[in-house]
């Protein structure tokens, strides 16, 4: 039974330890980097750092070795060596549940939950939000949540009536989400800082006083697909800015978040970043520009 040590190394990679990944230098295209390719010790699965690109071993070994199609990989893979690729990976890998996209018609633009709050309709209708008129997110505001080909893969409502006792109802799969990076995409890529918040509230916050690029984790749990977006991006810093709640749960999540993230990035790229208050939604657009202030950059 081979290992993907053994595979990358007869194709002729040279490969550094990184605890669950190797680092080397990607023989496909020129790179003075011996760590730009980070491949899975276990899986193979591989991102390039600075092309943005990612894939399977199969597809690996297809650009390695120049090949015409991934059907050659496959081939050269099984007729040299032993390898199967872990079952828990391949759970990992199953497609999203799609939603039709009829059901956007059901939102109407009523803003003024959000505007009351201090968030601009401009802002509102750039995440194609609002208010859902029928169905299981009814008299909720709603934000779509879209994958990266578009597809309407979930929705994130929020009580506006405060009697509910879910403040915040989500539809789909949410460790397959990751939010809103059809929106803020651009600015990820060219701050190449990311703060991870819990919430869209949190994020709206944020974007209200500039701070657009955050990535919302729905929760206090760093999912593969958060995991995966963060290394294609390989951010300069990772701010861990969860709620600075009185009973300290946003305060441990984020410590634990920061060693769930040290496995697979530098000490120097993290850092607990904490809102002055419970959570951004609490703060004023000033006292957030002071907050930023305060980081180093």
């Amino acid at each position: 039974m081979h290992d993907v040590k053994g595979i990358l190394t007869n194709l002729g990679y040279t490969l550094s330890d990184s605890g669950q990944f190797y680092r080397t230098k990607p023989l496909y295209r020129d790179s003075s980097s011996n760590t730009v390719l980070s491949v899975r010790k276990d899986t193979g699965r591989w991102i390039d750092f600075k092309e943005q690109k990612f894939g399977s071993l199969e597809e690996l070994i297809q650009i390695t070795l120049n090949l015409q199609d991934l059907n050659e990989a496959k081939s050269y893979l099984s007729d040299n060596f032993q390898f199967t690729v872990p079952k828990t990976e391949k759970e990992k890998l199953k497609s999203p549940i799609v939603f039709s996209k009829d059901n956007l018609n059901h939102i109407i633009p009523n803003y003024s939950y959000w505007v009351n709050r201090g968030i601009s309709e401009e802002t509102l209708k750039l995440f194609e939000s609002g208010m859902m008129r029928s169905g299981k997110m009814k008299d909720r505001y709603v934000f779509p949540i879209f994958d990266k080909e578009e597809r309407f893969i979930g929705v994130a409502g929020r009580d506006t009536t405060n009697k509910q006792q879910i403040k915040w109802k989500l539809s789909g799969e949410k460790k397959l989400w990751a939010y809103p990076l059809k929106y803020n995409l651009k600015y990820l890529l060219k701050e190449k800082r990311v703060f991870l918040v819990e919430s869209i509230g949190d994020m709206l916050a944020l974007w209200t006083a500039g701070v657009k690029n955050c990535i919302v984790m729905f929760g206090l749990s760093i999912t593969p697909k958060i995991k995966q977006v963060l290394m294609v991006i390989d951010p300069q810093k990772i701010y861990l800015s969860f709620n600075n709640d009185k009973n300290r749960a946003g305060n441990e999540a984020a410590e634990k978040a920061y060693r769930n993230l040290r496995r697979q990035f530098d000490e120097s790229q993290l850092e607990i970043r904490l809102p002055f208050k419970n959570d951004f939604g609490c703060m004023s657009k000033e006292e957030i520009l002071i907050w930023k202030k305060q980081i180093k950059t």
